[in-house]
């Protein structure tokens, strides 16, 4: 049930009962105060067709996030942005810098390219050569980048030998645009940049993300999107949310961000966990002992944490939990560390 994070309509369903979710790297403190303010007016979009001319979601994505609109794809969240790319992009051989989104690796081996797979950090020398390199930055689910001279050789790689670059950027809000690759794509015909809405704007049933490229590398990709692939409700968002106050919704963000990943660095009970450094909204862990139980455990507890067990170079030792709210913050504590004192 958790080959993905953020399964609570199905969990809900197959239990019947409420779940607080620490497995989906939402901003708890998201959609923005527009957004929930003018819910109402938005069920009029549900019931009319999306705009046909994605130059719409174009334009008011250029606006949030200061871009040029001849940059951007929209696309049907980042993981249609993904599935685009691995159908349409020439290459035979995917090299994924690991722990990576896992929809890469499905992705391109559903289209009939060959994954190679390294777990970094590695040696320079230990990369096998690659039509494509893909990579997150920040990763999920590790919160970090991988090390800069390992990018900065992938970059000359490209710019000389003309390897495709995807960077997955669908955490980078979190680290304020800081290591972001975007304005690289000005320089490199071969960038592609996947973004998502999902995450920073607490909008995963909207379904919105976009790719970030030069122009003429999306022009292929435009012929290729489904008529309709984006819906009305997130046209109407998107307007809303270049419309308001993003200034003081980052800023709120990042100061609750900041100061709930404190309280967790110091509550979580260390002789039980093991907690990896992270840039973003989540941490992985790694159970010291009782990892065989722990999820169930917290699962009776009404809390969902996701298994990291399906990521490549990691084992069922390792989960992943969302930084959400004090309360909700509280509650895991108070969990773990009862689950640490019936451990014993």
């Amino acid at each position: 049930m958790m080959a993905h994070g953020g399964r609570v309509i199905e969990w809900q369903r197959k239990s019947g009962r409420s779940y607080l979710d620490f497995s989906a790297n939402l901003n708890p403190w998201g959609p923005p105060r527009e957004v929930k303010e003018r819910w109402e007016e938005l069920f009029y979009y549900a019931t009319v067709y999306p705009p046909l001319d994605c130059s719409f979601y174009r334009e008011e994505l250029a606006k949030i996030y200061n871009l040029s609109p001849s940059f951007i794809l929209p696309t049907n969240g980042a993981t249609a942005g993904i599935y685009l790319l691995a159908r349409q992009l020439p290459g035979e051989t995917v090299l994924i810098l690991e722990p990576c989104f896992s929809e890469y690796a499905q992705s391109f081996s559903r289209a009939g390219k060959k994954i190679e797979r390294i777990f970094f950090p590695a040696p320079l020398n230990s990369l096998p050569p690659a039509d494509i390199v893909v990579w997150g930055n920040p990763t999920n689910p590790w919160g970090a980048s991988p090390p800069s001279f390992l990018l900065d050789h992938l970059w000359e790689t490209s710019l000389k030998k003309g390897t495709i670059l995807i960077v997955d950027e669908a955490f980078q809000e979190f680290v304020e645009e800081k290591t972001s690759w975007v304005s690289r794509c000005g320089e490199n015909p071969r960038l592609y940049i996947i973004r998502s809405l999902t995450k920073y704007f607490t909008l995963p049933g909207l379904r919105g993300g976009f790719i970030v490229a030069q122009p003429l590398s999306l022009s292929p990709l435009i012929e290729h999107l489904e008529p309709w692939s984006i819906n009305s409700l997130l046209a109407r968002v998107l307007e809303i949310i270049a419309q308001g106050d993003l200034a003081s919704f980052r800023a709120t963000t990042r100061e609750n961000l900041e100061r709930e990943k404190q309280f967790l660095e110091e509550k979580l009970p260390g002789e039980l966990i093991e907690l990896f450094p992270s840039e973003v909204n989540f941490y992985t862990l790694r159970m010291r002992k009782g990892k065989e139980f722990f999820s169930s455990f917290l699962e009776e507890r009404g809390m969902l944490v996701r298994s990291l067990a399906d990521f490549f170079g990691l084992d069922d030792s390792y989960f992943r939990i969302a930084v959400r709210t004090r309360e909700e913050n509280q509650q895991l504590i108070e969990a773990v560390r009862d689950y640490a004192r019936e451990l014993g």
